[in-house]
This record gives C-alpha cells, sequence and structure tokens, in this order.
C-alpha cells in the first residue's frame, strides 16, 4: 500500500472537511432557494474575504480560513438591517414547513452525502471486516507500551523476531518475556518501526497496557449485499455515535476541528478506501451533530419552530435571538477550550 506524504494527506483532509462543511450550507441554500427565500451570500470559509462575486441577488465568496462556511439568509438573524418586516420572502415570512425544511436540509444534507460517499466505496472498494492482522486497537496512559511511543492502530508485526499473524501470540510472547524488555516492530502508516518496551506484571502476568484490535480489511461480497450495508451505514452510524456521547467521561473525549482533520489525514494516509470512508463517517457525525437541540444549532432552530407550529404562536423573535446567541458564545467557547486542552496541548 502506497502512504501519501503527511503534507499532501493533510490538505486533503482541510479540503475534506471544507466540503463537508460547504455540502452542509448549501442544503440550507438549495432549500432555501426553492421554497423562495432570498440568499443574500454564500460564504466558503470564515474571516477576511479573498474573493467574491455577486451574481443575481446573492454574493458568492470564499473567506481565509477554510474550516467552515456559512449561508446569510435574509430576515433569518432578527433585527438585520435593510430587511423590509413585510418582505414576502423574508425567512420570518415564510410558511413554517418551508422554515422547517430549509433548517433541517443542512444536517440531512450531509446524511444524504454520507450515504452516496459510502455507496461508492462500497462497490468500488468492497466493505471493511475485520482482519487477522492485530493492532494497537486501545492504549493505557503509563503504561510501558504507551511510555516506549507505540501509538494506535500501529500493526504489531514481530515480538522478538517472531512473526505475528494472530492477536492470542502477543499476550503470550509478552507474558513468556518474565519481565525481561522485548523488541516489538510495528508498521505505522506505511513505515517499518522497532520499539523496545519492559513488561510489566499485573496479577499472574506480564502486560505492556495495550488492548489488541484486528486490522480491517476489504471484503467483496454480492453487490446488493453491498447496497443493503451502504444505506444501513448512516443509522449504524448515528447509533454508534449517540452511544458514545452516553458513554463520554468529560471534555477530553471531544475533538475541535484541527482532531478531526488530524484523524482524517491519518486515515487518508491509509489509502483512498479509508479516506473516502471516514469522509462518510465525519459527514454523518455532522449531520447528527447539528440536529443536536442546542441553541445556535440547526436542532436548536427546529425546536422553535415545532413550538411554533404546535402553539400556532411564534416565539418573540428578540428572545429566541438572544437564546441563539448566547447559545453561539457558549458553543464557540467550548470549541475552543476542546481545541487549546485536547487538539493541541492534549496528547495527540
Amino acid at each position: 500500500m502506497e502512504v501519501l506524504a503527511s503534507p499532501v494527506a493533510i490538505i486533503l483532509a482541510i479540503l475534506a472537511l471544507g466540503i463537508l462543511i460547504v455540502v452542509h450550507e448549501g442544503g440550507h441554500f438549495l432549500v432555501a432557494r426553492l421554497s423562495g427565500m432570498r440568499v443574500d451570500r454564500f460564504s466558503i470559509g470564515f474571516g477576511p474575504v479573498l474573493w467574491k462575486k455577486k451574481v443575481g441577488e446573492t454574493t458568492y465568496q470564499i473567506a481565509i480560513i477554510p474550516l467552515g462556511g456559512f449561508v446569510q439568509i435574509a430576515g433569518l438573524n432578527p433585527g438585520e438591517e435593510g430587511i423590509s418586516p413585510t418582505d414576502p420572502r423574508s425567512y420570518p415570512n415564510r410558511p413554517v414547513w418551508q422554515r422547517f425544511a430549509t433548517i433541517l436540509a443542512g444536517p440531512a444534507t450531509n446524511y444524504l452525502f454520507a450515504l452516496l460517499i459510502i455507496t461508492f466505496t462500497f462497490l468500488v472498494f468492497g466493505v471493511p471486516v475485520e482482519g487477522k492482522q492485530p493492532l494497537v486497537g486501545k492504549l493505557t496512559d503509563g503504561m510501558p507500551a504507551a511510555t516506549a511511543g507505540l501509538m494506535l492502530e500501529d500493526e504489531i508485526k514481530s515480538i522478538n523476531g517472531t512473526a505475528i499473524t494472530d492477536d492470542k501470540q502477543v499476550s503470550q510472547l509478552i507474558n513468556a518475556s518474565a519481565g525481561q524488555p522485548v523488541t516489538i516492530e510495528v508498521l505505522r502508516l506505511g513505515k517499518s518501526k522497532t520499539f523496545t518496551v519492559t513488561p510489566t506484571k499485573a496479577g499472574e502476568k506480564f502486560v505492556i497496557g495495550i488492548l489488541v484490535g484486528h486490522k480491517p480489511e476489504w471484503a467483496k461480497p454480492a453487490v446488493g449485499e453491498r447496497l443493503s450495508m451502504a444505506v444501513k451505514f448512516p443509522i449504524e452510524r448515528t447509533a454508534m455515535i449517540v452511544q458514545g456521547l452516553f458513554a463520554v467521561k468529560g471534555v477530553g473525549d471531544f475533538s475541535g476541528p484541527p482532531g478531526i482533520v488530524r484523524e482524517m489525514k491519518k486515515q487518508i494516509q491509509m489509502g483512498a478506501s479509508y479516506g473516502l470512508w471516514v469522509v462518510a463517517v465525519i459527514s454523518v457525525a455532522l449531520g447528527l451533530f447539528n440536529l443536536l437541540p442546542l441553541p445556535a444549532l440547526d436542532g436548536g432552530r427546529l425546536i422553535f419552530i415545532l413550538w411554533e407550529a404546535i402553539s400556532r404562536r411564534r416565539v418573540n423573535e428578540k428572545l429566541e435571538q438572544a437564546v441563539h446567541t448566547v447559545g453561539m458564545f457558549a458553543l464557540l467557547g467550548f470549541m475552543l477550550y476542546v481545541m487549546v486542552a485536547n487538539d493541541i496541548l492534549g496528547k495527540h
């Protein structure tokens, strides 16, 4: 397997994340336009504008910070200048179902994009299944393996010169060392690395603090089965993410954009099939995250629209905007903390 150079993989990872966010915003844009709303701006990126062009009534622009984007729908944010309260094309003046569809379109497009990407991946490369080659599936901080420099997803090729083809061999050879240093050869992103690790005793066995996993392989079942698995993928991945959220023990379990890009880079370096797979996974995660019923997120806006539909009364616009504004600052603060504490200063 030819491994992409790290700089190339980083660029591809940043572009992939940017595309996923543009896909999300594109969903809002398309449905807003189909619903007769005026879209004033479609931006790829944030911050200072590098390029812009007005086509019709919409200004399309590229900004300097590539990790994100936004669609400025007329009247979406109360108090916007130049928006007539009686403008029929303003967001607040469109029917409830159109506003609901416009907000839902962002996450829905992420799910649709994930389905398309994973369908292509399964048809072209096959479906990932658990292989036989052992790898480092989990590391325990402070234990010999982590201290020696082993990393997650290192393929374990040999221990003290003995080729490893079965996960049972790992624990057997480590225990047989009786606490003496062992030489472990691993394959990391296509490059062979060797580490000397001294096992420690835990109960009656000697261990190094790893949980052995298995390198995925790409099987090619019948086309019908691949299509069926592709359709189930967004649903199953959503369930896994939700289960993971309930298992979160603290802020340390979260990653910001740098951490996401780093994981995407690692998968892209492993090959096209892994890169496309992780793009589909992140697309589902973005869709689900934006559906969370939190202020400033699409899910939070949908809650207000649902309340209006049920009660037949519109929530005070200034109150709703205040809730979203506070939520946005809280979310940005949380993301900044995660980026600094986990992605930049944390272990990676």
